[in-house]
């Protein structure tokens, strides 16, 4: 019995959609580069003493990178190969009927095909448990943050004499 196929773009179309992902990925990386980077790290220049709605924004930054940043990659990979996913466990076949592929690809049915619809799943609870994990490790790091910035607050408050009351109250 010879194996069977998937059905593959033609090359027209291979280069066409390559070309719509090389724009699509340089103009987000511009985006990145020019527009967000720039903001991140003056941001996070003075992150210790800023506040965002109540927060310290050093605590903000801490919690961005070792929770959300796993999370937001789980939720990335569930939006990019979920509904494939979806279709080959439900079909019993990799790739899906009606999906096409870049390059040779041979059909596989049965466990075969379940396995490789559940990798995108294996890759998101892994993330997920890595996110979780590093809540323990975002608290101390922002307690320890906390701890150890000296942030001048004179200049936001006024100066308190006797008994709690400003200078200006006195006079």
């Amino acid at each position: 019995m010879e194996p069977e196929f998937a059905p593959q773009y033609s090359p027209k179309e291979r280069r066409r959609r390559l070309s719509l992902h090389v724009v699509i990925g340089t103009l987000l990386g511009a985006a990145v580069y020019w527009w967000a980077l720039p903001r991140f790290r003056s941001f996070s220049a003075e992150a210790a003493c800023e506040r965002l709605f109540g927060v310290p924004a050093s605590t903000v930054l801490i919690y961005a990178a070792v929770v959300g940043a796993p999370l937001a990659a789980a939720v990335l990979i569930v939006l990019l190969t979920g509904r494939q996913s979806i279709e080959t466990i439900a079909t019993r076949r990799y790739p899906p009927p009606g999906r096409k592929v870049y390059r040779r690809v041979k059909i596989k049915r049965g466990w075969q095909a379940i396995a490789f619809g559940l990798i995108p799943a294996m890759f998101v609870a892994y993330l997920s448990v890595l996110s979780s994990q590093g809540m323990a490790l975002a608290a101390r790091m922002a307690r320890e943050t906390r701890q150890s910035v000296q942030c001048d607050t004179s200049s936001d408050q006024p100066e308190t004499g006797d008994h709690g009351t400003t200078k200006r109250e006195r006079r």
